[in-house]
């Protein structure tokens, strides 16, 4: 059984990337402020929730807003 499979329709495609893309763009905001000491806000990693809906919504077939044909 697959774990991972990206998804073949545009629409769950794009989804999937633009989470990836708001992950790795958290993340790497999170690391550079700590660099430079800057505070974050107490709770920062809820921002991850909506890339994270994001990736969901790609690649989870209950979720998917183009159904893929298996």
């Amino acid at each position: 059984m697959k774990m991972f499979v990206v998804p073949k329709r545009p629409l769950n495609k794009a989804l999937m990337y633009a989470g990836m893309f708001g992950v790795v763009f958290q993340l790497t905001a999170a690391c550079y402020a700590w660099w430079h000491n800057v505070d974050l806000q107490l709770g920062w990693f809820f921002t991850l929730i909506a890339p994270l809906i994001c990736i969901a919504s790609g690649t989870l077939t209950a979720l998917q807003l183009q159904k893929e044909h298996v």
